[in-house]
């Protein structure tokens, strides 16, 4: 008769359960053709190699290898530690072990397949933990396996703003590291909330028309040559290069109108996946992309040579855009956020050079003209917001020893007819222009000043446009 406060103890055994990889025999290796899996494919040794965007999974056995024993009260839980967490993965065995556990006959064990989609690059530690009665008592058994989980790709991104409405985004993507070759499944951008991403399609291959004399007919054939059917199979092998290109804009809302694309704004995360040899499919996200701050706005005064000097506007800097002014739309964002946290602003000192406080007023030409004739007087329409928090009495000025080819037609000063309201007021002004020498100009000198308090706003160089040496033929 078996004694009741006998026990047996269990013996764990944990198998990471990978696909193979494709093998590449080096010279003077023996391949024994008795291996099931034949001379193109091998298994990984240990826990293999891991990526990012991989899912882990692995095999979790407890078996009573004791003759006439059983193992009473048997749980078997398992945890997945991640560089910043920690996980609890879930099987068929919790069933049995959140009420207290399983009796395991001799010779028999209970088993289970856990799995975890990987997010991080860092060791990674498999807790897997054992627990069972032993003399009226439980015991536990616990194992630690580490393994390493890497980067397969790097995915950079590179931001060119078009216009305060559209951006071009382009990621890249490198394979350069000692890591296995993958098949690019895909490549998407998700956009942000009030973003649309199309991609931005390659030309077509070369088609050759042949034409059938004997009927009215036409039959078209597309050629494709073997590196284009090489490079759409979406093959990366180690050190190349892909590169992906997508055009974000800003969603017209149901009123018909935009926010614009401001500096610092979240445009989209890229999404990439990928298959390895046997089909195993991987998936990786990026950081947040944003919309990046204009450059090149702000220089150090060439007058003064003290590195403390304040700031100036740049005359490399032009306004305008095809598609709009992408200055406006960042200073509006500034203006709004400084509106919303004046605290938080007020903390940080205020910082003089912020954009919304060296331009309060911004001048936007609205359409100016790419082509005018050489002393032939043209009128701009420009757009002036007021991005401060008060009213003011503006006007708007052309002096004309700070203009250079393009001078003003006319009086060089306009008054506004009305106070300009603060937070987003705005009004249109036109002037008149000549252009007194050829070649590419730029509209510059412009200021504005606020009558009531003297302030003077100068403004970047507004436009350009070009001007020909000669008048066309009539």
């Amino acid at each position: 008769m078996t004694d009741p406060t006998s026990f047996a103890v269990p013996t764990l055994k944990v198998m990471r359960l990978p696909k193979p990889d494709l093998d590449t025999p080096t010279a003077g290796t023996l391949n024994s053709n008795t291996c099931l899996l034949g001379t193109a494919l091998c298994l990984p040794n240990s826990f293999g190699v891991i990526h990012v965007g991989e899912t882990f999974t692995a095999y979790l056995g407890a078996l009573n290898t004791h003759q006439t024993l059983n193992v009473r009260q048997l749980t078997v839980t398992a945890q997945l530690q991640t560089p910043s967490q920690r996980w609890q993965l879930a099987s068929r065995l919790d069933p049995g072990n959140a009420t207290g556990g399983v009796e395991v006959a001799p010779n028999a064990g209970v088993d289970c397949i856990v799995s975890h989609h990987l997010e991080e690059a860092g060791q990674h530690i498999l807790r897997v933990e054992v627990s069972y009665l032993n003399q009226g008592t439980i015991q536990s058994l616990r194992k630690f396996y580490r393994f390493q989980v890497s980067q397969p790709l790097q995915l950079l991104s590179n931001v060119v703003r078009l216009s305060d409405q559209c951006c071009f985004v382009t990621i890249t993507l490198e394979h350069d590291r000692d890591r296995p070759s993958m098949t690019i499944s895909s490549l998407e951008l998700e956009p942000a909330t009030g973003m649309t991403a199309t991609p931005v399609k390659k030309r077509q291959p070369t088609t050759i028309i042949k034409g059938v004399t004997s009927t009215a007919t036409t039959t078209t054939t597309t050629t494709t040559t073997g590196v284009q059917l090489y490079d759409s199979s979406g093959r990366l092998e180690l050190g190349d290069t892909r590169n992906y290109l997508f055009q974000v804009t800003a969603t017209v809302t149901e009123h018909g109108s935009t926010k614009g694309i401001a500096a610092g704004d979240e445009l989209g995360r890229a999404v990439v996946t990928w298959r390895k040899a046997c089909g195993e499919m991987g998936r990786m996200a990026s950081t947040s992309i944003l919309c990046p701050a204009l450059t090149n706005i702000l220089v150090p005064d060439p007058r003064n040579t003290d590195q403390r000097a304040e700031p100036v506007l740049s005359s490399d800097f032009v306004v305008h855009t095809k598609g709009g002014s992408c200055l406006s739309v960042d200073v509006a964002s500034m203006a709004a956020s400084r509106a919303a946290n004046p605290v938080a602003y007020r903390n940080n000192n205020n910082n003089p050079h912020a954009l919304d406080i060296m331009l309060p007023i911004t001048v936007e030409p609205i359409q100016p003209p790419e082509t005018v004739q050489l002393g032939t007087p043209f009128a701009v329409t420009f757009l002036l917001v007021n991005h401060s928090d008060h009213y003011r009495t503006l006007q708007l000025q052309f002096p004309t020893d700070h203009m250079k080819g393009l001078i003003v037609c006319g009086p060089s000063f306009v008054n506004l007819q009305e106070e300009l309201p603060g937070g987003g007021g705005s009004t249109r002004i036109e002037m008149r222009f000549v252009a007194i020498t050829a070649g590419l100009l730029k509209l510059q000198g412009c200021h504005v000043v606020d009558l009531a308090t003297g302030q003077s706003i100068p403004q970047p160089p507004l436009f350009h446009t070009f001007v020909p040496a000669s008048q066309p033929d009539e």
